[in-house]
C-alpha cells in the first residue's frame, strides 16, 4: 500500500537538506527524458522557493562534477547519501546529476517549486472559463487600497441612500454616547478588512438585511434597557434604606462606594467584592466601636438591606452576562448592517478591473474541486504532478490543506508519492490562517488517515546543524519548561524536546540572559544602550557588524533600536530604518505635491518651508516668521517668493506635469540630485510602479502614498557590513553567528482578534443564523456560553503564539544568543517565563542575569563585504533633449563641441589600470588606435606611465595589493559615495586616489576629506590620501 512521509522537523535540523535531498534523489531515480516535469515543490514564501530551486540546481552542478568538487562536508554528506540510497556508483551518480541538471535549464518552465498561492494561481488560470472569470484577469494582493476606495465610495453615498445614512448616522450617535470618537471611517477600513479571510464569504452570503438588522437592535436595546432599569431601581431601594446613616459607619465605606460604582451607565463592571459579599453573608456592616446611635440605625434596616443585596447580587450573576453580550453585539450590528455593502463595492471595483484578489485564491479552487476530479485538473494545467514535496506545514491553512488533499490522493493512488515537513514549533503565521492543529493531527498515528486509505510514515529530524551546544541544551530545558503552561494537544510540542546537538558544535555556544530592573527610570534607554554594548564587545571578539542581527517582536521597536544605534556610530540596515517615509527628502517632495494639489494646505507648506530653510536652500533671519507669513501664503504668492530666492517654481507648469515627470523636475528644481540618494531612487520606482498601475492622478498617488508609505522601503542587496535589524516572524527560515533580542516582554495581545459567531439563540424569534462579529477579549469569560469556551481556546491559541515566537528568536543563532527582558509587569508578563524557569529549574532566586557557555573569539575577522550601485543620481529633462533636424548633411561645429576630452579620457583609462602591465591592456580595449591614433596612444600611455612611476604613488600600483577601483560606499544617511580607487592594506590602513581632470580646487580637498571620514567610520584608523591632476599630471599627497 501507497503511504506518505511526514517529517518533524525543529529548528537547525537539517529541513532544507531532507526536502533537497529527496527531490534530487526522485529527480535521479525517474527514468523520464525530463525528470523534474512530475514533481512539486510547495513552500511558504518567495525567498524560500527562490532559495529551494537554488540549492537544487547548485547541488546537481556540483554533483555533476565529482564528488572531489563539492564545496563544503554538508555537500559532500548528500552525495554520499544518495549514492548509498539510490545504489549508484560514482560514475553514475554524476552522470546522473548532470543530466537532470541540464534537463532543469532546458525545461526550466517545468521546475515547479513554488508558493501554495502561485500554484493555485496557476491552476485558477487553466480554468478561468470554467469559473467565469476574465482570461485576461490581474492577480490583485493590495487589499487596503480596494478597501479604502470602497469605504470612500460608501460613504459618498450618504445622504442618497436612506438605510445607509440612518445606520451611519445612528453609530456615529452611539460611539458618542459611549463618549468615542464620532468619525466610523475607520471602523468601517478595520472591519472590511475580514472581507479578505478565509470562510468569510460564507458568513457575508448569510448576513441579515439591513430592516431585520434594525429589528434585532431594537430587541438588545430592550433588553440592555431592562436591566439597566433594575440596575437603577436595586440601586434606589438601597439608597433609601441609607439615607441618614453616615458612609463612615459602614466597615471600609464598601456599601457606599458600590452605590457610587453602580450610579452612571453602562454597567461595566458591578461585581461585588469580596469585602462587601463577606459583610452580606455575616451581616456584618460596622465597626464596634461605632457610636450606639449609628449602630441602631444599621440594625433596623440590615435584615433588608441584605436581602436587597442578595437579590442585586443574584441579578447581576444572572443577568450581567447576558447584559455585557448584549451591549457588544448591538454595536457590532452597526457594522455588519454596511459590511454587505462594502463586500458588494469590492466585486464592483474587481469587476471593473478584471481583478482577482489572492486571498480569493483558495476559496473558488475549494469550491471547484467539490465538482471536478483531480485527472480534469491535471488535464486544464496541463501538467501531471506524481511526487509532491511539500514546506512548513504548520503555516498552512485549512482549506489550503483540503485543496491539496484530491490531487495528493491521486497522486498517490497512481503510485506517486507525498512528503511533508513541518515544526508545530515554528507556527506563527496563525494570523494569516496557518493551522498547527492539522499538523499535530497529521502527526498523530492514532488519528485515521486523513489522505483515504494511504498509511503515513512519520520520521523525526531530531539533530541540531545549526546551533551551538550550549544554546541547544539551553533550548531544549527551556521550552520543556514552558510546555507545562500550554494544554492539550499543544503541550506535545515541547514536552519531549530533546533536540542532540551535531558533534561539529560539541562544546560551543553561548547564552547570555539580562532582565533589567522595572524600577529603572528609562527601561527603554537602559535596554538600548545595554545593546550598544553588546555588539561593542562582540565587534573586539573578531565578529563583523553583519555577523549580528537584533531580533525584535514588532516595528516600533526597530526604529527605536535603528535611531540610538545611528546616533551612536553603528552601521545597521533594516526595513523599518529604510523606510521611504523616514527620509527628509521625501518628505519634502511629498509636501510638494500636496501643496500643488492643494493650494489651501498650510501644513504642507510650512514644513515644506522648513526644508527649505533649514537646507540653507533660502537664507532668512527670521525662519519661524518666514514660515508663519508664507504658510499662509497661495500659490501664486508662494511661487513669487520662492523666484525671488532663486527657485524656477512654477506651480502652473508644474501642474501640467504626469507625477514621475513632476517628481524628477522637483529633484532637480531644488538640488537633490546633488549626492546620489538611495531613497530618491526608490521613490522614483514607487512612483513609477503607481503610474504603470493605477492612474497619474496626484490626487490618487497621495491617499496611495498614505496606505503604503508604512511598508514603502529601500530594498538593500546582500553584502553590507552592517547589523541587521528584522522581526522575529521575518527572521523565520534563517539563521545568524549572533543574535541579539531585546525588549523580550509583551503584552499577550488577548482581544485584538474578532471572530464570527451564530447569535441567533439569544434572540426572541430564532432565525436559522444570525452572524455577527466580535472582539475575543476577556470579556468573554464573564458571557453566557458559548463565549468563554471559545475565549479559552483563543487563550490557547495566543499563549502558543507567544511561547512559538520565543522558540522561532531563540533558534536562529549558531554561536551566540543575548536575551535583554524586562521585569515591568506594564509592558507584559513574558519575562516570567524567564524569570520562573531560573527560579524553578536552575534555582537562581532573584536572579537578573543568567549565563551558559563561554564566548569564543573568533581567529580573525571574515574580509570586509562589499556592494556595488550606481555612482551618480542621473536626471536630465528630455523635453531638452529633443532636436528637430532641419537639414540633412554634417555640422561641423557638433564635432568640434562633443570632442574628446583629454582628461577624462585618461580617468576612463585610470579606472583599469592597477599596475603598469594594465596600461596597454587598457588603451587596446578603449580602442585609441582606431578611435584617436597611434600618436595619441603613446602620449596618453607616455603620461599614465609618468603618473604611476611617480615616487609618491608608485608603490600605490604594485601587483600584490587589495584594490577596489571605482568601489561605491554606502554611507548612513543613505548617500552613496565613489572614490576612484581605494588601497587597503592591513585591517587599520588603506590608502585613496583620486584623480581629477581640469584646475585645481578647494573642494576636491573636502572630498577626499568626505572619503576619509566614511572609511574610518568602516573601522580603518589610518588613511593615506592623494589628488592626481591627469591634465597637468600634479600629484599632491594630503
Amino acid at each position: 500500500m501507497a503511504y506518505f512521509n511526514i517529517y518533524k522537523a525543529s529548528a537547525g535540523s537539517g529541513k532544507t537538506y531532507t526536502l533537497v535531498k529527496e527531490y534530487i534523489k526522485k529527480g535521479l531515480s525517474t527514468n523520464n527524458q525530463i525528470a523534474h516535469k512530475s514533481l512539486l515543490a510547495i513552500t511558504f514564501t518567495n525567498k524560500a522557493a527562490s532559495e529551494m530551486k537554488t540549492r537544487i540546481v547548485e547541488t546537481l552542478f556540483h554533483f555533476s562534477q565529482g564528488l572531489q568538487n563539492t564545496p563544503d562536508d554538508s555537500y559532500q554528506k548528500l552525495y554520499s547519501d544518495l549514492k548509498l540510497e539510490l545504489k549508484y556508483t560514482d560514475a553514475q551518480l554524476v552522470k546522473r546529476s548532470g543530466q537532470l541538471l541540464s534537463s532543469i535549464i532546458h525545461y526550466y518552465s517545468l521546475f515547479s517549486v513554488s508558493t501554495i498561492d502561485k500554484f493555485i494561481h496557476k491552476i485558477i488560470r487553466g480554468f478561468s472559463y470554467e469559473l467565469d472569470l476574465p482570461s485576461n484577469f490581474e492577480v490583485e494582493m493590495d487589499n487596503d487600497k480596494m478597501i479604502q476606495d470602497s469605504v470612500i465610495s460608501l460613504i459618498d453615498e450618504v445622504g442618497l441612500d436612506k438605510e445607509l445614512t440612518r445606520s451611519l448616522i445612528n453609530y456615529s450617535n452611539y460611539k458618542i454616547k459611549e463618549d468615542k470618537n464620532w468619525d466610523v471611517q475607520e471602523d468601517l477600513i478595520k472591519v472590511s478588512k475580514q472581507l479578505f479571510k478565509d470562510h468569510t464569504s460564507v458568513f457575508i452570503k448569510n448576513l441579515l438585511e439591513s430592516e431585520l438588522i434594525k429589528k434585532k437592535q431594537q430587541e438588545l436595546i430592550v433588553k440592555i434597557k431592562s436591566f439597566e432599569q433594575k440596575i437603577v431601581n436595586a440601586r434606589k431601594e438601597i439608597y433609601n434604606l441609607t439615607i441618614g446613616i453616615p458612609d463612615s459607619v459602614f466597615l471600609y465605606k464598601d456599601l457606599p462606594k458600590y452605590l457610587n460604582k453602580i450610579k452612571t451607565k453602562p454597567y461595566i463592571d458591578i461585581n461585588f467584592s469580596q469585602r462587601l459579599y463577606s459583610s452580606i453573608q455575616d451581616d456584618r456592616w460596622y465597626k464596634k466601636s461605632e457610636s450606639i446611635e449609628n449602630k441602631s440605625k444599621v440594625d433596623q434596616i440590615s435584615t433588608l438591606l441584605c436581602a436587597t443585596l442578595q437579590n442585586l447580587f443574584e441579578l447581576i450573576e444572572r443577568e450581567h452576562p447576558h447584559y455585557l453580550f448584549h451591549r457588544t453585539c448591538y454595536s457590532s450590528f452597526f457594522l455588519i448592517s454596511v459590511l454587505s455593502k462594502i463586500d458588494q463595492k469590492i466585486i464592483n471595483i474587481k469587476n471593473e478591473n478584471n481583478i482577482v484578489h489572492i486571498s480569493e485564491f483558495n476559496q473558488i479552487i475549494y469550491d471547484f474541486l467539490k465538482k471536478s476530479p483531480a485527472p480534469f485538473i491535471y488535464e486544464k494545467i496541463g501538467n501531471r504532478f506524481d511526487h509532491y514535496f511539500i514546506d512548513e506545514f504548520q503555516d498552512t491553512s485549512k482549506i489550503q490543506w483540503r485543496n491539496l488533499i484530491p490531487l495528493l490522493e491521486e497522486a498517490l493512488s497512481k503510485g506517486g508519492t507525498c512528503l511533508i515537513v513541518g515544526d508545530g514549533k515554528q507556527s506563527i503565521y496563525r494570523w494569516r490562517g496557518g493551522d498547527v492543529s492539522q499538523f499535530l493531527a497529521l502527526c498523530n498515528k492514532d488519528e485515521k488517515p486523513v489522505l483515504g486509505q494511504f498509511s503515513k510514515n512519520i520520521k523525526s529530524l531530531n539533530t541540531n546543524y545549526r546551533s551551538g551546544q550550549k544554546i541547544v541544551d539551553f533550548n531544549n530545558r527551556f521550552f520543556s519548561f514552558l510546555s507545562k503552561k500550554l494544554k492539550k494537544p499543544y503541550n506535545e510540542l515541547y514536552n519531549k524536546l530533546e533536540q542532540k546537538t551535531h558533534i561539529n558544535r560539541k562544546e560551543q555556544g553561548y547564552v547570555d540572559i539580562s532582565i533589567l530592573e522595572h524600577k529603572s527610570i528609562d527601561l527603554s534607554q537602559d535596554t538600548l544602550q545595554l545593546i550598544h554594548e553588546k555588539i561593542q564587545l562582540i565587534i573586539k571578539d573578531n565578529y563583523n557588524f553583519s555577523d549580528i542581527v537584533i531580533l525584535t517582536r514588532n516595528n516600533k521597536e526597530i526604529t527605536k533600536i535603528a535611531n540610538y544605534l545611528t546616533d551612536n556610530g553603528v552601521p545597521i540596515i533594516s526595513s523599518e530604518s529604510l523606510l521611504l517615509k523616514n527620509s527628509p527628502t521625501i518628505q519634502f517632495l511629498v509636501y510638494n505635491l500636496a501643496i500643488i494639489l492643494d493650494d489651501s494646505d498650510s501644513l504642507s507648506k510650512a514644513k515644506f518651508l522648513e526644508y527649505l530653510i533649514y537646507n540653507n536652500t533660502i537664507q532668512t533671519n527670521s525662519p519661524s516668521q518666514t514660515i508663519s507669513c508664507y504658510a499662509q501664503k497661495n500659490n501664486i504668492e508662494l511661487q513669487l517668493f520662492l523666484n525671488k530666492h532663486g527657485l524656477e517654481w512654477d506651480v502652473i507648469n508644474l501642474q501640467r506635469l504626469n507625477i514621475y515627470e513632476l517628481i524628477e523636475v522637483l529633484v532637480r528644481l531644488f538640488k537633490l540630485d546633488k549626492h546620489y540618494n538611495l531613497y530618491v531612487m526608490f521613490f522614483l520606482d514607487f512612483v513609477f510602479e503607481f503610474t504603470v498601475k493605477y492612474t497619474s492622478s496626484l490626487n490618487d498617488f497621495l491617499n496611495y502614498w498614505s496606505q503604503k508609505k508604512d511598508v514603502a522601503s529601500i530594498v538593500i542587496p546582500p553584502g553590507i557590513n552592517a547589523v541587521e535589524i528584522m522581526t522575529i516572524h521575518k527572521s523565520k527560515g534563517l539563521q545568524f553567528p549572533v543574535v541579539i533580542f531585546p525588549f523580550a516582554n509583551w503584552k499577550e495581545d488577548l482581544g485584538k482578534d474578532k471572530s464570527w459567531f451564530n447569535v441567533a439563540s439569544f434572540f426572541y424569534n430564532q432565525d436559522a443564523s444570525i452572524f455577527t462579529l466580535l472582539p475575543l477579549k476577556k470579556e468573554l469569560e464573564s458571557w453566557p456560553s458559548p463565549f468563554p469556551e471559545h475565549y479559552q481556546r483563543h487563550a490557547s491559541d495566543i499563549l502558543l503564539d507567544n511561547i512559538n515566537l520565543l522558540y522561532v528568536a531563540m533558534t536562529r543563532p549558531k554561536d551566540r544568543l543575548y536575551i535583554i527582558s524586562n521585569s515591568d509587569p506594564r509592558k507584559g508578563a513574558i519575562y516570567k517565563y524567564f524569570t520562573d524557569y531560573f527560579n524553578i529549574e536552575e534555582g537562581l532566586t532573584n536572579s537578573n542575569h543568567f549565563v551558559l557557555g563561554k564566548k569564543v573569539p573568533r581567529n580573525s575577522k571574515s574580509d570586509l563585504l562589499k556592494t556595488i550601485a550606481k555612482s551618480s543620481f542621473i536626471s536630465q529633462n528630455w523635453r531638452d533633449r529633443i532636436r528637430i533636424k532641419e537639414k540633412r548633411g554634417f555640422n561641423k561645429s557638433l564635432k568640434q563641441k562633443y570632442s574628446i576630452s583629454w582628461g577624462d579620457l585618461i580617468h576612463e583609462i585610470m579606472a583599469g589600470v592597477n599596475t603598469a602591465s594594465d596600461i596597454e591592456i587598457m588603451l587596446n580595449k578603449l580602442n585609441i588606435i582606431t578611435m584617436h591614433g597611434t600618436k595619441t596612444f603613446n602620449r596618453i600611455k607616455k603620461e599614465i606611465e609618468k603618473i604611476i612611476n611617480d615616487k609618491q604613488v608608485a608603490h600605490l600600483f604594485k601587483s600584490d595589493l587589495e584594490v577596489f577601483s571605482e568601489y561605491n560606499i554606502l554611507n548612513i544617511d543613505g548617500s552613496i559615495y565613489r572614490p576612484d580607487r581605494v588601497i587597503v592594506h592591513t585591517e587599520e590602513e588603506a590608502s585613496l586616489i583620486d584623480y581629477k581632470t581640469g584646475k585645481e580646487e578647494t573642494r576636491h580637498k573636502g572630498q577626499m576629506k568626505k572619503y576619509e571620514e566614511i572609511l574610518l567610520h568602516m573601522g580603518y584608523k589610518k588613511i593615506n590620501k592623494y589628488l592626481i591632476y591627469l591634465t597637468t599630471g600634479d600629484i599632491y599627497k594630503l
